[in-house]
């Protein structure tokens, strides 16, 4: 290997990433552990797939003159085989489907026969793959829907030595079973982990999704395993157009020869270049959905908005004609503090009536008391307290009834001293009292005209307020202020529900556009002050790996296409210069000196460049000392369509040859040739009785 065609490690393709977009290695080696990816680069493969034994057991119904159990019972190994009759509907192709549902964990379409599906009970593969011996058994309890018991053993032999679907041998031990539902999953597990494969993911536009504005529809990741990779092994169909695997879709073909040509860091390309694209077709569905989201939004919003400018509109031109009711207003203000001011006033005037009356009263009481109670006159000229001096306690009637018809003191409840009445000082004393009590009246008058003045001024007070107060409401009763009234009312009916409608806000920009607009910002811009993105770094990546994918792919390539031209004219194919495969697929073939698409090939020719294809990829891989290719390969057929005897002996020999030749090759073919007994040993060819039906 040239120097410029050297694997690079890991740790330089960090530092070529690096260099790329001016950061430390370790970043650019955090960014992709962040996606899940990591480049560890291939060791040299070692890939080993051999059937040794196959087993069918069944029955068969709907046939003429030979329903009834079979069981077949198949030895094999390394080198060409041959499942060979003399006749057609031998059941040859119908093998073949057995045993690649055995190998597979579902059917290969190309080698089923649909009449043949229900017949099979059990299906027996014994193998050796990666190394390790394993005996797939295949339990049909309903047509091509089997359940699976896996077994592996210390060594292949152990297991050839179990008869029909024995399974108990010692260093023979059940590994895994499946229901139906689970056989696919299963075996392809089981393929891909022993045979050292990674998945290959392809990104495909979804068939029925909605084109955006660009005419591109939302895609999604299809990961191709086991199941796709089986079409290394079992061949496309003759009348396929396809020259390698199930799809087109996202160039599978040229991924599954970098596959099994073992292409440096193609696995961690595409799971790289598939990890972009779905980053990308989210942030452009986060855009697109926020805009779609605004368009409906405004759509519904739509009629409001207008709605609202118009009641805005009404509202502006009543504010323009409003009636000047200022004047009310200062005048209510107005007779409101005069209220004010003479409620006041007459409050106190109130309150020193109130007073007056009660000293005015007071009086008389102790006038009366004076002229009426013995006791009394004996005190006259005392105190006549209405309460206690000390305890404010009021002095009540029973405490005065008690002085006078007991002589006790009404204050202190002691005896009275017993005085001899001074006539003249109780003239005196009552002359005093009656001095004091017309004094307390004319006071009372006098407070009682007051508070009369005040009442008529209040009363007067009231009915100037009142007054204002009805002039301010009969002008506010007009028709202006009814429909002022109403158009505000309207104006922020409709401003709540914009906010309702908008998400919270009645602006022109709803907040669930705003924010998704804020994260396509965000997700697309790169901060100098923060660095490279991580869609930076990634997009840096894809280019540092694509460029080493595409050298090494060109190289692969070139010395393919001579393996596959020499093959290709061993197997019969004429007049066919040159092909230079691409990296997009394409075969390029140059075909009687024109170029020539491959689905332009015919049938029997479109079979014979795969079988050149895959045995080519098998020559170039064993020659640079690897097995990146399983080692088998099988054909349903490959001279079905060929009319010269020449060639149908120019292309078996060819293939008995190439089984031969090629180091770890396992071939088999299925043919009705006869001269297929010329060709391959008699060792070699598997068929029925008689050389007619296989089971």
């Amino acid at each position: 290997m040239t120097a410029d065609l050297a694997v690079p490690s890991e740790g330089q393709l960090y530092e070529r990433i690096a260099k790329r977009v001016g950061v430390e290695a370790d970043q650019i080696s955090r960014a992709l552990a962040s996606h899940g990816l990591k480049l560890t680069g291939s060791l040299p493969a070692k890939r080993e797939l051999v059937v040794h034994r196959l087993i069918c057991q069944g029955r068969k119904t709907g046939t003429t003159g030979s329903d009834g159990p079979f069981t077949v019972d198949m030895h094999l190994g390394r080198g060409p085989w041959a499942i060979s009759s003399s006749i057609n509907s031998a059941g040859k192709s119908s093998l073949l489907w057995a045993l690649s549902f055995a190998l597979r964990g579902e059917g290969f379409d190309a080698f089923c026969r649909p009449e043949t599906v229900s017949w099979f009970r059990f299906v027996r593969a014994d193998i050796q793959v990666g190394g390790a011996a394993a005996s797939i058994r295949l339990y049909f309890d309903k047509p091509g829907r089997p359940s699976v018991r896996l077994l592996t053993a210390d060594s292949i032999d152990d297991l050839l030595a179990l008869e029909g679907q024995g399974e108990e041998r010692i260093g023979v031990r059940l590994a895994a079973t499946a229901e139906p539902s689970g056989v696919k999953a299963l075996i392809g597990r089981f393929m891909m982990e022993r045979l050292g494969l990674q998945s290959v993911s392809v990104w495909a536009a979804e068939a029925n999704a909605p084109k955006d504005e660009d005419g591109n529809r939302d895609s999604a990741e299809q990961v191709h395993g086991w199941s796709s990779f089986f079409y290394a092994i079992a061949l496309n169909s003759a009348s396929d157009s396809l020259l390698l695997g199930p799809t087109l879709v996202g160039q599978l073909p040229v991924k599954l020869m970098q596959l099994f040509l073992d292409v440096p860091y193609a696995p961690e390309l595409s799971r790289l270049a598939t990890l972009r694209k779905a980053e990308t077709q989210e942030t452009n569905r986060v855009a697109r959905r926020a805009k779609e989201d605004a368009r409906a939004r405004e759509e519904q919003v739509a009629p409001l908005y207008r709605a609202l400018e118009e009641a805005q509109g009404r509202l502006q031109c009543l504010e323009a004609s409003r009636p000047d009711v200022g004047r009310q207003l200062a005048a209510v203000d107005q007779a409101a503090a005069a209220l004010t001011t003479c409620q006041a006033a007459h409050q106190e005037a109130a309150d020193q009536h109130q007073a007056a009356k009660k000293g005015r009263q007071s009086d008389q009481r102790a006038e009366r008391r004076a002229k009426q109670s013995s006791a009394a006159r004996l005190l006259l000229g005392a105190l006549e307290p209405e309460v206690c001096p000390r305890c404010d306690h009021e002095i009540d009637d029973e405490r005065r009834a008690a002085e006078e018809s007991e002589h006790q003191c009404s204050v202190c409840t002691r005896p009275l001293p017993l005085v001899p009445e001074d006539p003249q000082a109780q003239a005196d004393a009552l002359a005093r009292i009656a001095a004091r009590l017309a004094a307390s009246k004319a006071a009372e008058d006098s407070c009682a005209a007051t508070l009369a003045a005040a009442g008529q001024r209040l009363t007067a007070a009231r009915a100037a307020y009142d007054q204002s107060v009805a002039q301010l409401a009969q002008a506010r009763a007009s028709d202006w202020f009814t429909l002022f009234d109403k158009a505000q009312r309207e104006v922020h009916q409709l401003q709540g529900a914009l906010t309702l409608a908008t998400g919270g806000s009645s602006g022109d920009t709803p907040p669930a556009l705003a924010a998704a607009l804020a994260a396509v910002k965000s997700a697309t811009n790169t901060s100098d002050e923060q660095g490279p993105d991580d869609e930076t770094l990634l997009a840096a990546a894809a280019e540092v790996l694509k460029e080493v994918v595409d050298r090494h792919s060109r190289a692969l390539f070139s010395e393919l296409n001579d393996e596959i031209v020499q093959v290709a004219h061993d197997l019969g194919v004429t007049n066919l210069t040159s092909v230079n495969l691409s990296l997009g697929g394409q075969l390029n073939a140059v075909k009687s000196g024109s170029k020539h698409r491959f689905s332009a090939f015919s049938p029997v020719d479109r079979l014979r460049m795969r079988i050149a294809v895959v045995v080519g990829m098998i020559k170039v891989s064993r020659r640079r000392g690897i097995m990146s290719h399983p080692g088998l390969l099988l054909i349903d057929a490959p001279t079905a369509d060929e009319l010269t005897p020449e060639v149908t002996r120019q292309v078996l020999d060819t293939l008995y040859r190439t089984g031969e030749e090629v180091p770890g090759l396992q071939m088999i073919i299925t043919s009705i040739e006869e001269v297929i007994w010329d060709i391959f040993p008699k060792e070699r060819i598997l068929t029925g009785a008689e050389g007619r039906e296989l089971f």
